[in-house]
């Protein structure tokens, strides 16, 4: 008797080529893992990973522009701090240092708390920031620069924002620019977000204006 013959077995089918939308998928999944995993390998990110949970207190020390400084806590540590819910002007734009000395003279010498927001791609605490010396009511430092007409209320932002400041913060800016004060008083003020984007494009770096105050 003859054996029966084995099944003969066929070649799988040829995989077809992934279609260009998968390869966007994958290459795009690659990308953010590799992105993700270098950032893991950035020195101090745990720890700058997530701003404080609670409302800190402490004093300013570097001043360094109109919406950023340097803040030394009760307990001795520091956090670069982005004042939230503005935009100062940039170092090469006009009462960029009235605004810088502003702050400076609001902060220094004086009792904080910050109620940390978040953190920026520059691993600053982005934070609403209170004066709180004395026995005088809390004193709102983003907003006094908003009032004097030495910041922009950061529209783009508000949602970062406690709902009751957006409109005050908004209703500060119409009556700095009705008022004409400080940098409303420039014939076409430019916001410094369209500045950002405008030196980008150019892709220049404007000289540098010398500074009008002493404090450096």
């Amino acid at each position: 008797m003859v054996p029966p013959m084995p099944p003969r077995l066929l070649p799988p089918p040829p995989l077809e080529p992934p279609s260009p939308e998968r390869r966007r998928l994958v290459a795009g999944a690659l990308a953010g893992a590799a992105t993700a995993l270098a950032a893991l390998s950035r020195p101090g990110l745990a720890v700058a990973a997530r701003p404080p949970s609670v409302p800190l207190e402490g004093e300013a020390l570097d001043v360094q522009d109109g919406d950023s400084f340097t803040f030394r806590t009760d307990d001795g540590r520091r956090l670069r701090i982005r004042v939230s819910g503005i935009d100062a002007p940039e170092q090469h734009q006009p009462y960029a240092d009235q605004s810088r000395r502003h702050l400076g003279e609001m902060l220094r010498g004086r009792r904080l708390r910050i109620d940390a927001i978040k953190q920026d791609v520059y691993e600053r605490t982005v934070a609403k920031v209170w004066v709180i010396d004395g026995d005088a009511p809390p004193l709102d430092a983003a907003l006094s620069l908003v009032e004097a007409g030495l910041a922009w209320h950061f529209v783009r932002y508000r949602a970062d924002q406690p709902p009751a400041d957006v409109p005050r913060y908004a209703r500060a800016e119409r009556e700095a620019r009705a008022r004409r004060a400080g940098l409303w008083r420039e014939p076409s003020p430019e916001a410094p977000w369209d500045y950002r984007t405008r030196m980008r494009r150019t892709e220049t770096t404007p000289p540098r204006r010398p500074r009008t105050d002493p404090e450096g």
